[in-house]
């Protein structure tokens, strides 16, 4: 009963958000509905590659609540569907371990993490670290690898065709300078968002350790993907703590990274430490919820 408890624990704090701040439901709602679709692939993800070594909806679970804690984030932006994007990017990455036609898997893989650029145009400094994911998964090669570019710059071209026809040149542009642009380094002018950032990456950083630690009890196929997720992950916590201003554009993907390796903690860890920090943060997150509420209203 994890994920229907998780799911009525969310409902509750959308509807106090909305019913305490007064924000419409028209605006809430499209965030919702694209939170269910990233936790139904965070299922089926586990479902095909066995993450967590059974069929545990426990990464779900807790990509709802890390989301629900969140009430500023609530509303439908760019971050979101740059983490969707980037979700089905590494989904395709994954099927391309060792397999025989590595090409197409790796051309899509890099369509969705260029789509998901499009949104959030720092993401593309996270693409070497697919190619190194692939790399690892024995599936990049001369062909592949030029694959993965035709991939990558596929949805510029879209973009590009529609700036020129429209003549807003200006939109095909925009990523890039906005890719080349930097704001203050390390600099956190909201407390609630240094709050949660440091609540997320302490899930994240014991999730790592224990995938880490404990590798040697899973496939080497099972490390491999955790490996990636570690990587992604990493490289996501040290472009917000370098780049506050990116916080709401990158958080969503450090979700999804936190939410498969803190399920596996949670699901597959055992013993007296585990289940003291499994309360300290549950208690952590129904404080942080509340403490970002307050924030808002």
């Amino acid at each position: 009963f994890t994920l229907p408890a998780a799911i009525l624990i969310s409902v509750c704090c959308w509807t106090t958000t909305f019913v305490l701040s007064g924000v419409s439901v028209l605006r809430l709602l499209p965030g919702f509905v694209l939170c269910g679709l990233v936790g139904y692939l965070l299922v089926e993800m586990n479902n095909a590659f066995a993450l967590i070594r059974i069929r545990a909806s426990a990464q779900t679970s807790l990509y709802v609540l890390l989301v629900s804690v969140c009430p500023a984030l609530y509303s439908l932006y760019s971050g979101q569907g740059a983490a969707a994007c980037f979700l089905l990017a590494l989904i395709f990455l994954f099927r391309s371990y060792r397999g025989e036609n590595t090409s197409a898997c790796l051309f899509h893989a890099f369509v969705f993490a260029g789509t998901g650029s499009l949104f959030v145009p720092q993401l593309m400094l996270l693409m070497p670290f697919l190619w190194i994911g692939a790399y690892n998964f024995r599936s990049l090669n001369a062909k592949s690898w030029i694959a993965s570019i035709w991939g990558w710059v596929f949805p510029y071209w879209f973009l590009f065709g529609y700036a020129y026809l429209t003549d807003q040149m200006e939109l095909f542009s925009n990523p890039f300078k906005q890719l080349a642009g930097f704001s203050r380094i390390g600099g956190w002018d909201d407390v609630s968002q240094l709050v949660t950032f440091a609540y997320v990456v302490i899930l994240f950083v014991a999730g790592a350790v224990h995938a880490v630690a404990l590798g040697d009890e899973d496939k080497l196929s099972t490390r491999s993907y955790l490996s990636s997720l570690v990587l992604v992950g990493g490289c996501s916590v040290v472009l917000i703590g370098l780049q506050p201003a990116l916080y709401a554009q990158v958080l969503p993907l450090l979700w999804v990274c936190t939410s498969i390796l803190g399920g596996r903690l949670f699901i597959l860890a055992r013993g007296r430490l585990s289940n003291i920090f499994f309360v300290y943060s549950v208690i952590g997150a129904f404080l942080l919820f509340a403490f970002n509420l307050w924030t808002l209203l």
